[in-house]
């Protein structure tokens, strides 16, 4: 199964609505999703600072817990984690309500919701969509709408952005490294974001305990299909074991996906005895979210994941199935 993107206004198309949203006297909201990533926050962070320098009042929130990982990304102090009542709330990076986690309720008794993403499989739950299939991050989108807004965009903005890009293109690696993104990337750095800084924070800033997690997860890898599918899990126990908790899971992923052979990569998380999250990656021809959709997740053909509500085996058992059924069909 693979995700068709539908066809969304473009910036042209809802400029104006946006520029009317955020004018004077206006309070103004920027959530970022449940588990945030780089892409997400840095989208809110860079946002919120480029209007508060136009003398905007902007509460950035991010459902608890705050990403502790992401504490280089300048605005990090002013996040909170309680909702905030708004005259206008923009999403970033979200594509499904129920990544909002305990916020979701919130996002949809906003007055007026700005939701700025770009997810092919998007809900298109904002009362304006400002999503864009093509773009390589959130990022790249929220840059575009501060150009046509006017909004100013300082060293600190820079820096959030492109921590944005920099991530969901794993660091200029990915498919989505495009040369619109690279360009940007170079655009950003004149306008004075740090690339070694972010380099560094992004990925050679680990610590023991997340590495002790890593070994635990690799030494667990199962591989099948003639090395195709590929999969590890991280339970409770193994979390204990490395003093590590669940937000030092991030990279594992990205491991298990580096294997040669591999074609769909997929990691399971027990959040608890009867919730599992799950992270899948895939190499052509397959569809991370052909995975993901019938878990109730979804996100990128390359990306993608899922909560479960289910038992660590249940969801395995569920997942692989999946898998192995989608590898078996294109065999």
């Amino acid at each position: 199964m693979t995700i068709t993107a539908p066809v969304w206004p473009a910036l042209e198309d809802v400029a104006e609505e946006i520029r009317h949203a955020v004018s004077a006297d206006k309070t103004i909201g920027c959530l970022a999703h449940k588990d945030a990533d780089a892409d997400s926050l840095g989208s809110a962070l860079g946002f919120a600072l480029s209007l508060r320098a136009l003398g905007k009042t902007v509460h950035v929130m991010v459902p608890a817990p705050v990403p502790k990982l992401l504490s280089y990304l300048p605005g990090y102090n002013t996040i909170e984690t309680k909702p905030v009542k708004t005259d206008v709330l923009f999403t970033f990076d979200c594509a499904t309500l129920g990544r909002f986690g305990e916020l979701r309720g919130f996002v949809e008794q906003a007055p007026f919701s700005v939701n700025v993403d770009h997810h092919v499989s998007n809900e298109g739950f904002g009362k304006v969509n400002l999503v864009d299939a093509g773009a390589s991050a959130t990022g790249q989108v929220v840059y575009r709408l501060l150009l046509t807004l006017g909004a100013p965009i300082s060293a600190d903005v820079a820096d959030n952005l492109y921590a944005a890009l920099f991530t969901d293109t794993g660091g200029f690696r990915h498919e989505n490294t495009t040369e619109a993104a690279l360009r940007l990337g170079a655009d950003l750095v004149r306008l004075g974001a740090d690339p070694a800084l972010i380099a560094l924070k992004s990925y050679k800033s680990r610590s023991v305990s997340q590495l002790r997690l890593e070994g635990l997860a690799i030494a667990q890898i199962s591989a099948e299909l003639d090395g195709q599918l590929v999969w590890s899990e991280i339970t409770q126990l193994m979390l204990d074991e490395a003093g590590a908790d669940m937000q030092e899971t991030e990279g594992v992923i990205d491991t298990l996906q580096s294997i040669d052979t591999m074609k769909v990569a997929i990691l399971f998380k027990e959040n608890d005895a009867s919730e599992t999250k799950i992270s899948v990656r895939t190499r052509d021809p397959y569809d991370a979210t052909a995975i993901c959709k019938p878990c109730g997740g979804g996100g990128h053909r390359r990306a993608a994941g899922a909560e479960l509500r289910a038992a660590l085996p249940d969801a395995r058992a569920k997942v692989l199935d999946v898998a192995r059924r989608l590898i078996a069909a294109h065999s």
